[in-house]
């Protein structure tokens, strides 16, 4: 990932912190394979502390279950990285932290892990707001660190989507 992208991540993060802004909107984060990189670039936004709650970030299985509430029964019969963990960990940290919007990424960053179905380079990234819960699969290319920016990037990019879909205050 180039200079250039990383700039384009401080972009996103300023623009979901200023739509967030506009519509009065509070935002919660849980991250698995991102570690806190999503928080911490809506974090170095000016003016995050009005719109950003908190970020979980939950890398086990267990953590995962605990702070979140996502059922061990999921994780044992879909995985962690799957849909329906990444929904239920975005539902969890809009729970937790009792916001209007919330965003989960779970996914194989790699070199390790993975499956035939779920390659390295798989994420799950899920959007939980009032309108209910979706989430997406996206497979990334690159390194360890070139996955988890692109993961980073492109939940931002759909945080921004959906906050441009709440009514304004």
């Amino acid at each position: 990932m180039s200079m250039a992208d990383l700039s384009r991540l401080d972009d996103i993060a300023f623009d979901v912190v200023e739509c967030a802004c506009a519509h009065g909107a509070s935002v919660a984060l849980a991250e698995s394979l991102t570690a806190g990189l999503v928080a911490s670039a809506i974090a170095a936004i000016p003016g995050a502390s009005r719109v950003l709650l908190g970020s979980a970030v939950t890398y086990t299985d267990t953590v995962k279950q605990r702070l979140l509430g996502v059922s061990k029964r999921t994780i044992s019969l879909r995985s962690a990285v799957s849909r329906e963990t990444a929904c239920e960990m975005a539902q969890g940290a809009r729970r937790l932290f009792g916001a209007d919007i919330s965003v989960s990424l779970t996914g194989y960053a790699g070199p390790g892990g993975g499956t035939p179905i779920d390659p390295v380079g798989t994420v799950y990234l899920a959007v939980s707001d009032n309108y209910g819960t979706c989430c997406e699969r996206d497979a990334f290319v690159g390194d360890r660190n070139e996955i988890r920016l692109l993961c980073a990037r492109r939940a931002l990019e759909l945080l921004l989507e959906h906050l441009a879909k709440i009514p304004c205050d």
